[in-house]
């Protein structure tokens, strides 16, 4: 799995608490030495010292609230909100009584009557939690907002790499080398008395024509309803192909009504018809497993053309049109948390999505 993204996204959101945790504790120091500095009176040193720590202690609980609210948010909303208000008070009583404690063993030397501790840390409360309270508010709605801003960019890329998939399946549809290849087929099964099969064979045709015109590319579909796509058209190959192209579908009923992207395989077994099946010579295995960990649908296409290690670079690394179309469109809908993973050998060649399990609603009957 690529993590560089994963780790560009945690670095921006890490460098936004940072500036943010100091510039809030300058701004907090500076409302709090304002009178000292109107008065033109030199501020004393153990008042420097107080400030100084009380700036050091301040970046490190916030830095160390802000990573905690950065994983928090990947709790549901009440959980999240509850667990960080507690770490929110936790802090600000825990920065309360070490400011006070700091008080009283400094504030002799600041010319300050000596006070109970219990009087210092009650002082020092109210203003600490409402300085990291606002503090925890600021920044909780300043990743809402990077978070709805990147929601927005993924749902623009997604309906641009839905559009370019739309418009590559009607020029698929359109080819004119894949309807002549599949007429041909037809032609000669006619010319060999094999009515029957030359009938089913323009059934396929026909099926795998409506659906991909029917489907709609912004959209995700059943598992199911993708794999009937991909099955018509490999159906053609097969035809095509007597004796070379053997197809297995291995899911788990349970999964197949799991969302996915539209053609989102059938640029994959394309790319293993093309590679594996048009240039051999004996029987092929395309192998199409579905299988569930933990919360995550993966999805195995696997051939054993045995020519995968002779690819050009750029089709083992998946930078072909096809495979990088199924990158792309896989980033659009999920971002980071999907993954796309290639695999080439002296075996054959193996391409495996990761991607969030969501199943299909159950549609209400009248």
């Amino acid at each position: 799995m690529n993590r560089l993204p994963i780790f560009r996204l945690k670095l921006k959101g890490f460098a936004l608490g940072a500036a943010m945790t100091l510039i809030f504790w300058v701004m907090v120091l500076l409302l709090w030495a304002a009178q000292d500095i109107a008065s033109g009176k030199p501020i004393p040193d153990a008042l420097k010292v107080l400030q100084a720590m009380t700036l050091g202690l301040g970046v490190i609980f916030c830095g160390a609230l802000a990573g905690f609210i950065m994983l928090a948010r990947r709790l549901p909303n009440p959980a999240m909100t509850a667990l960080v208000a507690l770490v929110t008070t936790a802090l600000a009583l825990l920065h309360a009584l070490i400011d006070a404690i700091l008080m009283q063993i400094l504030g002799p030397s600041m010319g300050m009557r000596s006070m109970p501790l219990a009087e210092l840390f009650n002082r020092s409360l109210m203003p600490f939690v409402l300085i990291y309270g606002f503090y925890a508010l600021a920044l909780g709605l300043r990743l809402s907002e990077n978070a709805v801003r990147d929601s927005a960019r993924r749902l623009v890329e997604a309906r641009s790499a839905a559009q370019g998939a739309e418009l590559a399946a009607l020029r698929f549809q359109l080819n004119p080398h894949f309807l002549f290849n599949t007429l041909n087929s037809i032609s000669s099964l006619i010319v060999t008395n094999a009515s029957a099969e030359a009938d089913r064979l323009t059934m396929r045709l026909s099926d795998f024509l409506r659906l991909t015109f029917e489907a709609d590319p912004e959209a995700e579909v059943t598992l199911v309803e993708e794999w009937a796509i991909a099955q018509a058209y490999l159906d053609i190959e097969a035809a095509r192909f007597p004796g070379r192209l053997q197809v297995t579908f291995d899911c788990e009923s349970a999964l197949l009504d799991a969302h996915v992207p539209t053609f989102l395989l059938q640029p994959i077994v394309e790319n293993a018809v093309k590679h594996a099946v048009q240039t051999s010579r004996r029987l092929v295995t395309l192998s199409v497993r579905c299988r569930q960990v933990d919360d995550r649908l993966h999805l195995m296409v696997e051939d054993d053309g045995g020519r995968a290690a002779a690819l050009p670079s750029e089709d083992r690394e998946g930078s072909g049109s096809g495979l990088r179309n199924v990158r792309g469109r896989m980033a659009a809908f999920y971002g980071d948390d999907a993954a796309v993973n290639i695999c080439a050998s002296d075996r054959g060649f193996a391409v495996e999505l990761t991607l969030p399990l969501r199943r299909a609603m159950k549609r209400a009957t009248a």
